[in-house]
């Protein structure tokens, strides 16, 4: 069992996916770690409640997209399961709240001695080994409706923005909830073309599927699928929470074609066989099957970790970690492991940054 301070990862040559087999582990150099959509930190035990720059030192995590929940005020559980809008923010409050949470970040980042990554040299930092935090926005509800601030929250050292979650949005419509808008409005293709404009990867989980489509259709270039898991089956907002929340086939290859990426969830269900993610083994074996549907330069780690409901799969980095050595131990050429383990997230940033224009 591998302990903080003390990992690193074996693996052997192997033959092309879906081929690969366990066989005798070669010492290879460390592999770092990425997760594209984590909240670690945020809110178990409380504001500060864990040394996230210590964790993802001693975890080997180097690149961490931080997604600030910016509708956190006005969102509660749906009776039945999920997560629904529960009050009706006042004008102005969606930006003061977000405005707020970025400074009290910023301190925590200096607390925790972590630095955000803003241009490509960060993010080739944190792939040798420095750590570095991707601010990232759980949706732009913050903006409401005004795209100029996509700009402001830039200036901010925002790199990662998700379109919608969980309320009503001017933007587009949700996974979870009937449609408002018919897929992604004017304000949302706009602010698409101004993350894009200003090098903000753009997120569309949580998107139904014609605002996801739409977002596609609003700009070239990578966007991605942080967190949730892959399906065949379509499913809609009358669906239980952890299968409307699921990235269809269709989509998912979409998104893969342009480079994207997409990243797996902790969120653990139980008694459901429509479901694959169990424990700990089978989120490795779920990352495996997501391989073999969309390539594995496109899959990468959505953890969600402390956003992804009670007792999920995975609690912390370490947890991480034991995955990241079960899939070391099935094989996997050296660039498949890193690609997924870091390497895939990590390219998504720097491509969407590099494509910044004034």
């Amino acid at each position: 069992m591998l302990k903080r301070r003390q990992f690193t990862l074996s693996l052997a040559a192997a033959s092309l996916l879906p081929q690969f087999t366990a066989r005798a582990a070669q010492p290879l150099p460390q592999q770092y770690l990425a997760d594209s959509h984590s909240h670690y930190g945020m809110r178990i035990p409380g504001w500060g409640g864990h040394d996230v720059g210590k964790d993802m030192r001693e975890s080997g995590t180097m690149l961490l997209a931080w997604a600030l929940v910016d509708d956190g005020p006005w969102i509660g559980l749906r009776p039945g399961g999920g997560v629904q809008q529960a009050r009706e923010p006042k004008p102005g409050d969606l930006w003061r709240h977000f405005q707020d949470t970025v400074a009290k970040y910023d301190a925590l980042f200096a607390q925790w001695n972590l630095k955000k990554a803003l241009v490509p040299a960060d993010v080739d930092a944190a792939l040798a080994g420095q750590p570095h935090v991707v601010l990232a926005v759980e949706s732009a509800n913050f903006l409401e409706g005004d795209v100029s601030r996509v700009a402001q929250a830039h200036a901010m050292g925002v790199r990662h923005m998700q379109i919608v979650h969980y309320i009503r949005s001017p933007l587009g419509d949700r996974q979870t909830d009937p449609p408002d808008n018919n897929g992604l409005t004017p304000a949302g293709r706009e602010t698409v073309v101004q993350c894009k404009r200003l090098g903000i990867v753009v997120d569309l989980a949580h998107c139904s599927p014609a605002t996801a489509e739409g977002a596609l259709a609003s700009a070239e270039g990578v966007m991605m699928w942080s967190h949730s898991w892959i399906t065949d089956k379509p499913y809609d907002w009358h669906s239980p929470p952890y299968l409307s929340r699921a990235l269809v086939l269709p989509l998912a290859r979409e998104i893969a074609s342009r480079g994207g990426v997409m990243g797996l969830w902790t969120v653990r269900v139980t008694g459901d066989p429509l479901y694959p993610v169990r424990s700990a083994r089978s989120f490795a074996d779920e990352t495996m099957r997501m391989c073999d549907l969309v390539g594995p330069e496109h899959v990468c780690f959505g953890t969600d970790m402390e956003g992804a409901g009670l007792n999920p799969i995975l609690s912390d980095y370490d947890d991480l970690r034991h995955v990241a050595d079960d899939l070391a131990r099935r094989g996997l050429p050296d660039a498949v492991l890193h690609g997924i383990l870091i390497g895939n997230y990590a390219r998504v940033v720097k491509a969407s940054m590099a494509q910044a224009r004034t």
